[in-house]
């Protein structure tokens, strides 16, 4: 007898959610019309030394050559393999993409739309980017954030003394005060919140990040017409993540909503030389609100 209710493991969206879904898809049609669309396989060859303990893949099967095979779990490495796969590709590039990600944690199946700058270094990319997630939203009937910007060079400079990083870096991703308590230099992060002074106040206590706090300085002036909160505690999970990285957060949600960051040696893994930036919007949670 067929059981006539709705699994926890999967997600069902309703009538109305899926609409929402159908129209953020256009939208990013739109917002994103001088960008390159891109359409990736969901199910790929899992490689484990792209993934961290917190971005476990979702295993699915074995092919022929016994080859492990996941469901896609982030579309920023899955776009770095295909793209690395092109031998002449055009520099600089911009592309965007809209679809879900899996994992074996209780949200099985995540929906995001995201777009990534290739080929430039310069920090307007970085705030470009910023800036045309936060112009999605705004199309999206999204308003009243708040970006919240750091830098994954100082956190991974600190991190180099210690040996638990997976546990630090976890402690700082859920702002867990007790769990930071044998680091006091890195607690300390978890208090720097605020405008530009925050980084000020950090500079002058850590002359040896001046380029790093240069750099929060300087995108904030491209980013005058966006609500900014420096945060020196900031950080992204994925291992990849070297420069300027923020979260876009929502008064009504308690968590965020978007996120992204600089990723500059993530395409030498695959034997590219390619600069990167980018950032994810995430649908689901859109829906919330």
């Amino acid at each position: 007898m067929w059981e006539n209710s709705l699994p926890s493991e999967e997600r069902f969206f309703s009538f109305e959610d899926s609409e929402k879904l159908k129209l953020s898809f256009l939208k990013a049609c739109d917002v994103f019309r001088d960008y390159k669309f891109v359409m990736l396989p969901t199910v790929e060859r899992y490689e484990s030394e792209l993934f961290t303990h917190a971005y476990r893949p979702f295993l699915v099967g074995l092919c022929q050559d016994g080859t492990l095979l996941s469901l896609r779990t982030d579309w920023t490495v899955s776009l770095a393999r295909f793209l690395s796969s092109i031998k002449y590709l055009e520099l600089p590039v911009k592309v965007y993409y809209w679809g879900n990600v899996f994992s074996p944690s209780e949200d099985t199946e995540r929906f995001q739309m995201g777009i990534e700058h290739l080929g430039v270094r310069d920090l307007h990319s970085d705030a470009q980017v910023i800036e045309k997630l936060c112009e999605y939203l705004i199309e999206c009937s999204v308003n009243n954030f708040v970006v919240n910007i750091g830098h994954m060079g100082i956190i991974n400079s600190m991190l180099e003394k210690y040996e638990q990083r997976d546990e630090i870096i976890k402690a700082l991703f859920e702002k867990n005060f007790s769990g930071l308590k044998k680091y006091p230099e890195l607690m300390e992060l978890l208090y720097m919140q605020g405008d530009r002074k925050v980084v000020e106040e950090f500079l002058r206590k850590h002359a040896e990040f001046s380029k790093e706090c240069e750099e929060l300085l300087e995108i904030s002036e491209y980013l005058k017409d966006i609500p900014l909160s420096f945060d020196m505690s900031e950080i992204r999970l994925q291992r990849y993540y070297t420069g300027i990285v923020f979260e876009i957060f929502h008064p009504k949600l308690g968590f965020p909503i978007a996120g992204g960051g600089r990723y500059d040696k993530l395409y030498a893994m695959f034997g590219k030389d390619i600069p990167a930036v980018g950032g994810a919007i995430y649908l689901d949670r859109l829906l919330e609100l």
